[in-house]
């Protein structure tokens, strides 16, 4: 009930309820896909040549530079490490929340930057909304920007 009083407020206001909805809506391109390229990326981007010639293929064959392969990641069991609607059951995250020196978590210290606590409760909330990704299909360069001094 007061949902619908403050919804009718807001429009009596001319506030209209989609864009109340819109901004409710986490954008994963603007608002998820940084921390994620900054913390996961270095290690999980797709296949690449570097500036040895070398080609350097993502751990644990996870790339999280693409919508596809966010969706299609799994873990050592098999099991898909992003369950829309479901953070509790997304290992994505819950890699995230273990301890520092716990050998499972992510990403290792000292390899990038750790996702802070608000990130780590965005992306919860993401995975809850949906874990939709708008427009966002895949980082069009995934090495780039990735420089950190750790």
């Amino acid at each position: 009930m007061r949902k619908n009083i403050l919804i009718l407020t807001l429009l009596g206001l001319g506030v209209p309820a989609a864009s109340l909805q819109a901004e409710e809506k986490i954008d994963f391109a603007t608002q998820i896909y940084p921390f994620v390229k900054s913390g996961c990326v270095k290690c999980h981007a797709p296949a690449y040549e570097d500036e040895r010639g070398r080609t350097r293929k993502p751990k644990a064959d996870i790339v999280f530079a693409t919508k596809e392969g966010i969706l299609t990641a799994e873990d050592e069991d098999g099991e898909l490490v992003l369950v829309p609607g479901k953070p509790d059951e997304s290992r994505m995250l819950e890699v995230t929340l273990l301890p520092i020196d716990d050998e499972y978590h992510f990403p290792p210290e000292g390899k990038s930057p750790q996702w802070t606590d608000a990130e780590k409760e965005l992306f919860a909330k993401w995975i809850e909304q949906g874990a939709e990704f708008g427009d966002w299909t895949e980082d069009p360069a995934p090495q780039e920007g990735l420089d950190w001094d750790g």
